[in-house]
Formats: C-alpha cells, structure tokens, sequence
C-alpha cells in the first residue's frame, strides 16, 4: 500500500485529494495513514458491508460497465467473431479486443454519472454542475497549476464513515 501511495503521489497534482477505501486492515495500519498524512490525502474508510451502499463505484459505475461489458461480449460471440476451438469449443476473445471494449465503455461513463456516484453515497452534496471544480480531468492535465496555498487547505483528516 505504501508503494502504491507513493506512485499515486507520482501521478497527481497537489490539490487536496481524497480517497475513500473500504476497511481491508491493510488501509488501515498506521504506517499507511502516517503515509496518506504526510501526502496531504484524506481518507475515507467506508466500514465493512457498506461497500454496496457507500462506495460510489459499487453504488453506480461498476453494474452499468459490467452490464455493457457483457453486452459487448454477447454482441461479440452473436456476430460470429468467436469462432470454435478444434474441439467445438468458443474461443475467448483476444485481449486487444477486450481492451478496447473496456476502453471504449469507460470512455461512455459520464462526468455527471461520477459526480452524482459521490453525491449519492453522501461523500460531497450535490454541487452546481457548472463549477469548474468538478470537471475530471486527467492527472496530467496541464491546466491543473498547482501552488504551495493549494497544500494548505487540505485538513489531512481520516473520516471513518461509521462515525
């Protein structure tokens, strides 16, 4: 966790930032939130069997990209694209394939589906839509300037949401 801490440091700008994790103890030992702490991230630590309710991937995304994820699949095999193994059986996909169908549905998940995931699970409210703050954007956008100010707002808190 704490090599994966540091290659999301690698990889963002240093506005405040938080992430929001279930309760997998491996989140939760100190040298990992002494490190979120120290990398001016909050953490959010959803309790145990709440993903499906507080989680905004689970809440949200993940059904709707598995769904098309399947259609694409199911489209794939229908048209024939599948062919049969020499013992009758369906080949698998190739990965390229796969890719791009991954690629492609995620590229059709909107902003407004993943900021309404965040206001539906009660981590921010419902926002005007036409702030600037809540366009996504790559990590290396380079129209994310950072100062050192930006560090400062952020409160370093962990937020247990059980509490």
């Amino acid at each position: 966790m704490i090599k994966y801490i540091d290659y999301f440091n690698s990889n963002r700008s240093r506005t405040p930032t938080m992430l929001v994790y279930d309760s997998f103890r491996g989140y939760l030992e100190e040298s990992v939130k002494d490190k979120f702490y120290d990398s001016n991230i909050d953490l959010a630590v959803i309790p145990g069997g709440l993903t499906s309710i507080c989680q905004p991937l689970d809440v949200a995304i993940n059904k709707l990209f598995k769904d098309n994820l399947r259609k694409e699949w199911h489209l794939w095999i229908a048209n024939s694209d599948a062919g049969k193994t020499a013992a009758g059986n369906l080949r698998r996909a190739k990965y390229s394939d796969v890719c791009n169908w991954i690629k492609r549905l995620w590229e059709n998940i909107s902003s407004e589906t993943i900021i309404n995931s965040f206001v539906n699970c009660s981590i921010t409210e419902l926002l005007d839509s036409d702030n600037e703050e809540l366009e996504i954007s790559d990590i290396d956008d380079d129209t994310n300037n950072n100062t050192d100010d930006d560090d400062e707002i952020c409160d370093n808190k962990i937020y247990d949401i059980d509490k």
